[in-house]
C-alpha cells in the first residue's frame, strides 16, 4: 500500500524542484554557448550560437536524468517535512 504523503511534501518538492533548476541552469546561448537545465545531472541541452558545422539536432532532452533529478529532490523534500515535523514532536 502505498502511504499518504503530506501537503507540505509537495510544496516543498515543488519549490526545490523550481528553484534548483533555475539556480543552476545555464542559459548562454546569446552569446554563442549552449544552455543547460538540471542539476545534479543536466537533462535539457540546447546547443546554441554560431557553429562551424551546424548540427541537425540542436537539443538534447534525457527523460531518465529528468527522473532522477526529480526523485533526488523528493527525496530531498521527504526528509525536511518528516526532520521538521520530528523535531515539533
Amino acid at each position: 500500500m502505498i502511504p499518504k504523503i503530506p501537503r507540505a511534501t509537495w510544496f516543498v518538492f515543488l519549490i526545490l524542484t523550481v528553484t534548483i533548476t533555475l539556480l543552476f541552469s545555464r542559459c548562454e546561448s546569446p552569446s554563442d554557448g549552449n544552455d543547460t537545465f538540471g542539476f545534479p545531472f543536466p537533462f535539457y541541452t540546447y546547443l546554441g550560437g554560431k557553429r562551424y558545422s551546424e548540427t541537425p539536432i540542436r537539443t538534447y532532452f534525457n527523460s531518465i536524468y529528468l527522473l532522477l533529478n526529480l526523485i533526488i529532490y523528493f527525496g530531498i523534500a521527504y526528509l525536511l517535512t518528516y526532520s521538521i515535523k520530528k523535531n515539533k514532536k
